[in-house]
Parts: structure tokens; sequence; C-alpha cells
């Protein structure tokens, strides 16, 4: 190899080298904590009840890094009380929330690890209030918030689409099986992204198969909100011959930056696989669909929000009413008080 040769490969290396070495000079990590808080106090009003308390509904402490220009990482723990469908239980508990890595490049996103789920995220984002109450199907647990597995979300300008694969186990418990829980969602952005419409679904490949649709339309302007929600179930949580279906409609008005009030509406109800007397299961079965009756029915929420901290805390005093439609079970009326602090 002439002189001259060498002379040009080790320019070009060491000129390589100082491009890589001043990129990795240039990249600086990023780091963030964050942590939310949701506490209420609340009394039932119904005559002859006196249930009434402080409640910690949830405490979320996270920390994230962005450790390399297209990589991140994510942990969040999560505090919080006894979950709707034990509510015999009233333990505090603790879990990982997220514990996941990212990869994002242009439009694209991918996330590995313990990570939020898709079913009812974007709803989420529209109806704004989780430290009063989850969304419908959050809060009827058609699906988990957060669950271990893998996750894509590519954006355009007006489409956003969202694909994944999860264990279906949610975040509190990691039983290894050969069935998975496979989703796949689409939402458009019209009008300057005022009006949002999402449709998605998934699938289990369990022995069971459990099936979801949820399909949401959205609008959202500088001092008003709305939206509608519809999600069906087959085989609820894995449960054969119970379908379960429900929808919500829910609404704010801003009457200044900070001051608003808003409603929201849920009807949840059930069918149920049709069991004859003589079938040994028949009694059990009574009272598992007594038991989701009592669950089913009208939810309606009302109230004022006022954001004193903007971005920080935000309070918010509510009326909620639920009407079971299980025959004689009465009527639950509730007063809140809700507190958000977040950092």
């Amino acid at each position: 190899m002439s002189l001259r040769k060498r002379a040009t490969i080790s320019l070009t290396l060491l000129f390589t080298t100082g491009i890589l070495i001043t990129a990795q000079e240039e990249f600086k990590m990023e780091d963030k904590i964050e942590g939310k808080i949701f506490t209420n106090f609340n009394t039932s009003i119904n005559k002859g009840d006196n249930n009434k308390g402080f409640e910690l509904k949830r405490a979320y402490l996270g920390y994230g890094l962005k450790f390399a220009p297209n990589f991140s990482a994510k942990i969040r723990v999560d505090v919080g009380a006894a979950e709707f469908i034990t509510p015999e239980v009233n333990n505090q508990y603790v879990y990982f929330k997220t514990a996941a890595i990212y990869y994002k490049k242009n439009r694209l996103m991918i996330g590995f690890g313990l990570q939020s789920t898709y079913q009812f995220k974007v709803e989420e984002t529209l109806w704004g209030k989780r430290y009063i109450m989850p969304t419908m199907p959050d809060f009827q647990k058609f699906n988990f918030s957060a669950d271990l597995g893998v996750a894509f979300v590519y954006k355009l300008d007006n489409f956003d689409f969202d694909m994944s694969f999860f264990n279906g186990e949610g975040y509190k418990q990691f039983d290894a099986d050969d069935a998975f829980r496979s989703s796949i969602g689409v939402t458009s952005y019209l009008f300057q992204k005022k009006v949002l419409l999402r449709a998605y679904g998934d699938y289990s490949t369990d022995s069971l198969h459990l099936a979801s649709f949820t399909g949401l339309a959205g609008l959202k302007l500088k001092n008003f909100s709305f939206g509608a929600e519809y999600t069906y179930q087959k085989n609820y949580i894995y449960t054969e011959g119970h379908n379960r279906y429900g929808y919500s409609i829910f609404s704010q008005f801003n009457f200044f930056p900070r001051f608003g009030i808003w409603f929201r509406v849920d009807g949840v109800w059930s069918e149920f696989k049709e069991l004859s007397s003589d079938e040994p299961e028949y009694g059990d079965n009574v009272e598992y669909i007594n038991k989701w009756l009592k669950k089913d029915g009208l939810y309606s929420y009302t109230g004022v929000e006022y954001v004193i901290v903007p971005k920080h805390l935000t309070a918010a005093i509510n009326y909620q009413h639920h009407t079971p439609d299980g025959t004689g079970n009465s009527n639950n009326d509730y007063i809140y008080f809700n507190l958000e602090i977040k950092w």
C-alpha cells in the first residue's frame, strides 16, 4: 500500500472518529422525576347510610431517562387502593406500573417491557379526569391499564396507528403461558386536530378466546370538550358466555381558563349464557350473574373543577350516582371532593 493511500485512510479514520466523538459529546442524557397523587373525601347521601371518609386512590412515582438519541427508559411505581372488582379488599398495594425501554425515531415508537396498554389510553387524554374516575372501560375492567409485552406506534400528520402484543395478565401478575393478547388501533385527527375518531380491537389466543372492540369520537375546543365511547367484550374477563357492553358520554365547559363544569354518563350491561336448572353449575352461575348485575347499570357523574395551580394542583367537587341492574339493589349516591397533585 502506498504512503499516499495509507495517509488517506488514516485521515478518513481520524475524521470519522472525530465526528463520532463530537456527536457523543453533543448528546446529553436527560432525566425526569414525576409524581401524581389522587386523594379525596367522600360521603354517602343515601338515607340511613353514613359512609364517609378520606381515601388515597392512587400515588404514582416515576423516573425517566433518555440515555441515547433514540433510546429512553421509564420506571413507575403505583400505590393504590383496592380494585373495582374486589371492593371487599381495603388494603393498599404497591406494584410496578411501568418498567420499559423505548425506541423512538422520526414517526416510529417501539416500547418493550411493562407499559401502558392502548384500549383506553387515547380516551383518557380526552376525558382528562383520571384523578376523579378512570375512563369507563378502565373502571369496568375491559382491559388492564398496563401489561408486559411489546408495542408499536406510528404517527402520521393526521393518523396514529398502534399495535401491541401483551401477555394479557396485566401488571399484577406475570404468569408464563402460551397465550397472548394482541391489539390494533387507528386514531384520526381532523379539522386541525379538533375532532378525534378512534377504532380499536384486541384478541386473546388463550383456550377461551376473549375479543374486544372500542369506538371513540371526540371534540376538543378551547373551552369545550365532548366525547362518546362504546365498548364490547366477548367472554368478559375470560368467562365463557359472559358478554359485556358499555358506553360513556362526557363533556366539559370552561367558564374561565381555570374553572369549568363537567358531566359524564356511563351505561353498562351484560348478557350471560343461558343455563337450565339441571346443570350442575347453575347455582354458582346465579351467584355470578347477580354479582355482575350489581355492577352493571347506569352511572352518572357531574361536578365543577378548579385548577388551583396550573399543571400541579387541581380540585373538583362532584356528585356520583349508580343505579344497578340487579332487582332489589338500591341506588348509590355520593358527594366527592377530589384533589390531584402532580409534578
